[in-house]
């Protein structure tokens, strides 16, 4: 990786060890990107050597989404071919706390994109998750989709609430609804051994505005190869504060 380490303003940010093209020999990836200001790093590509041939393969990321600060990589197989895959998260930061995730395939050192930065939301708008404030500093979320609700109590808002939202006695002073903001923190997670991995997404709950957060919505999904896509396990749907 000289070659890369040492151009102007390239760094490797991340490197991972792993078998991700199938022949059970690990590989090398990294993360490599240019150094702007701030510890802010763009045009970032994935670089894998093969461990049996030590050739090197550059993937590219999507240009729009190939920038972030402190980005990270994690090795885990997400389908059942028994080969890891490549995770890539790029926080790009702002009041939102922005990140762009892909899940990448190299089985028989040929990419594909498994996941990209936009999916999550296209799979998460459909639960139709409604927000909808009640009397007395409860909130109700509910997925008319998944047939699940939950009230939330934001009774700890009150000072903040009482005046504008609610009157005095804790009742709305009109009708109001939140929102989920449908770009997700991704995490990993392997709930039995021998499975593979899902992916955790959670996504925040807003009221009167984006920085105005109620809570958490949790959803769990898992990637079909046969269908080619990411599924929902509607049984571990879940509201947090």
């Amino acid at each position: 990786m000289n070659n890369y380490a040492n151009m102007q303003d390239t760094y490797i940010l991340d490197k991972k060890t792993g078998d991700i093209n199938g022949d059970k020999i690990p590989d090398t990836v990294y993360l490599v990107g240019e150094k702007r200001e701030n510890a802010f790093y763009e045009n970032i590509k994935v670089i894998v050597q093969d461990g049996r041939t030590k050739r090197r393969y550059v993937i590219p990321l999507y240009p729009e989404y190939s920038m972030a600060y402190n980005p990270w990589l994690f090795l885990g197989s997400f389908t059942k071919s028994n080969t890891n895959e490549i995770m890539v998260s790029l926080p790009v930061g702002g009041s939102g706390a922005l990140t762009y995730y892909y899940v990448l395939s190299f089985l028989k050192n040929k990419s594909e994109y498994i996941l990209g930065p936009e999916d999550f939301i296209v799979l998460t708008e459909p639960l139709k998750v409604e927000v909808i404030y009640r009397d007395h500093y409860k909130v109700l979320v509910k997925s008319r989709k998944l047939n699940q609700s939950y009230i939330l109590d934001i009774s700890s808002r009150k000072s903040t609430y009482e005046g504008t939202i609610y009157d005095k006695d804790g009742k709305l002073m009109e009708p109001r609804e939140g929102f989920v903001i449908y770009q997700p923190r991704l995490d990993p997670i392997r709930l039995d051994g021998n499975e593979p991995y899902k992916l955790t997404a959670q996504q925040e709950i807003a009221g009167t505005s984006r920085a105005d957060r109620l809570g958490y919505m949790v959803t769990y999904w898992k990637y079909s190869g046969q269908n080619r896509c990411w599924v929902l396990d509607p049984e571990m749907f879940s509201v947090m504060l």
